[in-house]
């Protein structure tokens, strides 16, 4: 599975290079917290056309590619708005017992149902190991808001495996 480059790597000066070398691991991303690949490479592909249309000022930031994520991700989270008023979401019983695949599943199927925005923020901060502060950042949160928005989203996934209320 792709991550993001938590390191400091060299923004290559030719946006094709950048392209080729950022859009699949941003896409995967962005599919985790969607759920939905086609939606996530049409966020990415949107997201690299404005980035390539003011390339000298977004390869002049130090982390481009977070750029670019952040755009895609607010794409992708507007179409799945556009799409949840059109279809209605159901939650099902959860089983008191389940063995470990089927728990598995089960989150997966939990995390499906959180809105996109907390899918993303669960994933950087528990898939990818960002901290706070730096999901903050992505997310252009200050860091007491990311950490709001980090509790929030991981008591509406308990509640929705059936620990908690939200």
């Amino acid at each position: 599975m792709a991550r993001l480059d938590l390191e400091s790597t060299p923004v290559p000066r030719d946006f094709a290079d950048f392209f080729e070398h950022h859009a699949g691991a941003l896409a995967a991303v962005v599919a985790l917290a969607t759920g939905d690949a086609a939606l996530a490479e049409d966020a990415v592909q949107e997201a690299m056309t404005r980035a390539s249309r003011d390339w000298p000022r977004v390869s002049a930031m130090a982390r481009p590619d977070l750029w670019v994520l952040r755009v895609a991700q607010r794409q992708a989270i507007d179409a799945w708005r556009r799409r949840r008023r059109e279809v209605s979401l159901e939650l099902a019983d959860i089983p008191s017992m389940v063995p470990d695949e089927i728990l598995t599943l089960w989150v997966r199927w939990g995390l499906e149902r959180l809105t996109p925005e907390d899918r993303f923020l669960l994933i950087l901060r528990h898939r990818d190991g960002l901290s706070v502060d730096e999901v903050a950042a992505l997310a252009g949160k200050s860091r007491q808001t990311a950490s709001n928005y980090l509790k929030r989203a991981r008591r509406r996934l308990r509640a929705l495996l059936g620990g908690t209320t939200p």
